[in-house]
């Protein structure tokens, strides 16, 4: 009673008291404590009743199992599972059996889960459901499937909750099994469609088809919803990048009282019920803070980690580093690296990944260093594949190429790490964005056969749009389109190395290309974050309220500019068209406009951050630096490639990026 009613320490003080302890004694304590997830208390439990001499039954094995299976103890599973072989009685019981199931699946062994399954003759429903569930949780999606089917049409067996909650994921992501739809109205027929199990899991077959409207429907028509339910949907959001929808549901999640039983809004969180965001809530709602670069969300779910004492939690910890750093706030990234108790290797690559982005790499290598120092007193972690894709781009960012060149070459021999495809496409990022656009040339030509070469070439499709070099970006282009013939940016740089080279005619014949092939440019846009608030802007935008005063300022701008020697780039307007019309074109400039906002709403020598979803061009650069200076602020442009820190008229970049 203690034990359902949630008091487990009631439980065990009154255990303690019995005198003599029968069998039923035994089981129901350590079943409430594996239940409640007191997992080593229960294991102490169970040495204590075999030490007393009462011999554990079926109940006892299918109490303690789960406990080996969420503590990742695969030896002493086997032990009970050895036990249970000597003992006919137990070898054969469903119940038992599911719990070896179950357990070996969780333990990653889940061959050795199949074999256990089949032989059992008195297959019950819940060894079925835990079988299925161990395919489904190794992403074994086909044996998944068949094992359902097994079921359904073979033993005769109709699914339950569990099953469907099971079957779903696996339904979501096997290509295989293309009418995924079919499974809700499967769910209907069945009359599980109001089970809350199953109404999350069908938010995420649906947020994985990226059909996230759907899953705001069955969202928002379940009576109940558990901490399980908000964090689906506000995963789905962030996979389908609806960063602005997921924090706005994570602001509703927080305002919701699961006691009444609807959405009730409360002032006070500590009345919220159980509904609260936990650590997978905050280690997946902060990269949307991130990539929105909303600083100022970012610290309010920061505060949040900090008050409910969430932050000492390892991922939710690498997740606000990480944070910070997309936010261009590298100090309280640092602060909050250095705060961490526990750090992995994620939380190494992740303040590596932050200084190379804003071209500190100097400081990135002294970090690996560090990293590496502390593994080789036994303290620290081993460097992995993304330490060194980070490290080559840190280096890459800051033209280092000596330094980066030589990691390269020495990731093998040093770090016993090969390098992949992904490695290779940095090293000629490296070398490419240094100029030595030839040497980078030669380099995808000498990896290995086999290696998918696409980030490579368009890493030296880059390289040859940045120095003009029309003949090697030419090269890498037709590599490009022919292993990605659907990707528009592949045509988009070859037409802008036309046209930077004044190769018009060219340039419009790849434009014509694209058209007839249905091929669509990605759009370039940038937003600013203002009083929890994203606003977003593309080139000409004229849809914002604040439009024509943006443009009035810009205007006036350019005036003050021209005084103090500024002469537009030109070279960055992609068309055919008179110099005025070029720089008229330029003054709309989505950076431009983001900067505008953030210059006119904001206060004297407030910071101002900027994100954008592309390169920034070389006319936004110099003009950020203008504004810089004659502003007087602090300007902070994050584009797809890497951080610029606009301080009294220079950047951070020193002009290479």
């Amino acid at each position: 009673m203690y034990a359902k009613l949630g008091k487990v320490d009631y439980s065990k003080s009154l255990f303690e008291l019995f005198e003599d302890k029968d069998l039923v004694s035994w089981n129901s304590i350590i079943s409430a404590l594996s239940q409640s997830e007191k997992f080593s208390e229960a294991l102490r439990l169970l040495y204590g009743m075999v030490s007393s001499g009462v011999r554990p039954d079926g109940v006892t094995l299918a109490s303690i199992l789960p406990t080996c299976a969420h503590l990742r103890i695969l030896k002493m599973g086997k032990e009970i599972h050895c036990y249970a072989l000597r003992n006919e009685d137990l070898s054969g019981n469903s119940f038992v059996g599911s719990a070896l199931v179950d357990m070996y699946c969780n333990c990653g062994q889940v061959d050795i889960g199949r074999r256990v399954f089949n032989q059992i003759h008195d297959r019950r429903i819940g060894l079925w459901n835990a079988m299925v569930t161990g395919y489904a949780q190794s992403d074994r999606d086909y044996e998944a499937l068949a094992i359902f089917l097994e079921m359904e049409a073979v033993a005769g067996l109709c699914s339950n909750a569990s099953t469907i909650a099971s079957i779903l994921p696996a339904c979501a992501r096997c290509e295989d099994f293309e009418n995924k739809e079919s499974m809700h109205g499967f769910v209907i027929k069945r009359g599980l469609g109001t089970d809350k199990y199953v109404q999350n899991a069908l938010i995420d077959m649906y947020a994985r088809m990226g059909k996230m409207e759907i899953s705001r429907v069955i969202f928002d028509s379940m009576e109940v919803r558990d901490v399980v339910s908000w964090n689906t949907m506000i995963t789905g959001y962030i996979n389908c990048e609806c960063h602005e929808n997921a924090l706005s549901l994570l602001g509703k999640m927080q305002k919701t009282d699961t006691s009444a039983g609807t959405d009730a809004i409360v002032d006070d969180d500590e009345n919220s019920g159980d509904i609260r965001p936990n650590t997978i809530t905050l280690m997946t709602v902060l990269p949307a803070c991130g990539a929105l670069a909303a600083t100022r969300k970012g610290q309010e779910i920061h505060c949040y980690a900090i008050r409910h004492m969430l932050d000492s939690d390892i991922a939710v910890g690498s997740a606000t580093v990480d944070m910070y750093a997309k936010c261009g706030c590298l100090d309280f990234a640092r602060r909050a690296f250095n705060l961490m108790p526990v750090r992995n290797i994620v939380t190494w690559n992740v303040i590596i990944m932050a200084y190379g982005m804003n071209g500190q790499g100097e400081e990135a290598l002294q970090l690996f260093r560090q990293m590496v120092d502390e593994e080789a007193n036994g303290q620290g972690l081993k460097p992995n594949d993304i330490t060194f894709i980070a490290l080559l781009a840190a280096c890459s960012h800051s033209g280092m190429v000596d330094e980066g060149i030589s990691l390269f070459n020495r990731m093998k021999d040093d770090y016993d790490i090969d390098p992949s495809p992904d490695h290779y496409a940095c090293a000629v990022d490296l070398l490419g964005r240094a100029g030595q656009v030839v040497e980078a040339f030669h380099l995808v030509d000498t990896m290995p056969s086999g290696f998918s070469k696409a980030a490579a070439w368009s890493s030296l499709l880059g390289a040859s749009r940045i120095h003009q070099n029309v003949e090697i970006g030419e090269i890498a282009a037709m590599n490009l389109i022919e292993l990605e013939p659907n990707v528009s940016s592949h045509y988009v740089l070859l037409s802008n190395i036309y046209s930077s080279a004044g190769l018009w005619d060219r340039a419009m014949k790849i434009r014509a290309r694209m058209m007839e092939m249905g091929i669509k440019k990605e759009p370039g846009y940038s937003w600013i974050e203002f009083n929890d608030k994203v606003h977003r802007f593309v080139a000409g935008d004229l849809s914002h309220p604040q439009s024509v005063h943006l443009y009035q300022y810009l205007s006036k701008l350019a005036s003050r500019m021209k005084t103090q020697g500024y002469v537009p780039d030109t070279s960055c307007v992609l068309h055919d068209v008179s110099e005025d019309e070029k720089e008229s074109l330029l003054r709309g400039h989505s950076e431009k406009l983001a900067l505008a906002f953030g210059i006119l709403n904001t206060t004297p020598g407030t910071t101002i951050r900027v994100a954008k979803n592309l390169r920034v061009c070389n006319d936004c650069h110099l003009v950020a630096k203008y504004i810089s200076q004659i502003e007087g602020r602090d300007i902070i442009l994050r584009d797809v490639r890497r951080f610029h820190h606009f301080r009294e008229g220079k950047c951070s970049c020193g002009d290479y990026w």
